[in-house]
């Protein structure tokens, strides 16, 4: 009976998570086409093919929406950072790496972009693993004499700050990896780096991202219901 009782609620979870991804790719997709300002939640449900009272379990508001589909992109973007910098041995290099790779990663995605600048200056990290983890690494940093941060509050919302303001620029005239790294470089200095480190760690060579969007290594992955 109880392996019975598993089997359902895996199927459940399953099915649950496929909805949810349906709904979202349903939702991006409309933002690609026509915007997020000229989508409703409701355009939104009957582009998955859902029921109203469906979608309202899932998401009980716009906002609600967005704000899920923003902690599973940046859930990817850590995702992709752990496997890329977790094995640096520096946490100002990992810092740096991070930084930068999440400039070019978000920027280059414009509907994925305009989803997270639209909730990230309004909630910060959208999830608690991301900001434990950002912590982290400032921390131990600091541990080690490699920063000198009288906040590291502070120092996270200059590192967020940055992120937001590099891929608004992106979303509206373009950014070049010369204005990342010069970004990167700068933000360091804030962090009591001297000039020579801080173009160093700017300079640190960056893997390909994966092919496709962002949002799409999302869907790709799927979603937890």
């Amino acid at each position: 009976m109880e392996a019975e009782e598993n089997f359902r609620t895996r199927n459940a979870r399953v099915k649950r998570a496929k909805t949810r991804t349906r709904i979202l790719a349903a939702a991006f997709g409309l933002f690609e086409a026509r915007g997020i300002d000229a989508t409703t939640i409701d355009d939104v449900r009957i582009e998955a093919g859902v029921s109203r009272g469906s979608i309202y379990n899932y998401f009980p508001t716009f906002d609600a929406m967005l704000r899920d589909m923003a902690a599973h992109m940046v859930m990817q973007l850590n995702a992709e950072q752990s496997a890329h910098f977790d094995g640096l041995g520096s946490p100002i290099e990992r810092i740096c790496c991070n930084i930068r790779y999440s400039i070019g990663r978000i920027a280059s995605d414009r509907v994925g972009a305009e989803v997270l600048l639209r909730v990230l200056p309004l909630i910060g990290p959208p999830t608690e693993a991301m900001r434990k983890h950002a912590v982290a690494n400032i921390e131990q940093a600091q541990k080690l004499g490699l920063v000198r941060v009288p906040s590291l509050q502070i120092a996270l919302e200059l590192g967020y700050g940055l992120v937001t303001a590099l891929v608004q620029r992106g979303m509206n005239s373009g950014i070049t990896s010369k204005d990342i790294n010069a970004g990167a470089q700068m933000l360091m200095r804030a962090f009591g780096i001297d000039d020579d480190e801080a173009a160093r760690l700017a300079k640190i060579r960056l893997p390909v991202p994966p092919a496709g969007e962002l949002r799409d290594a999302v869907l790709a992955n799927g979603l937890d219901g």
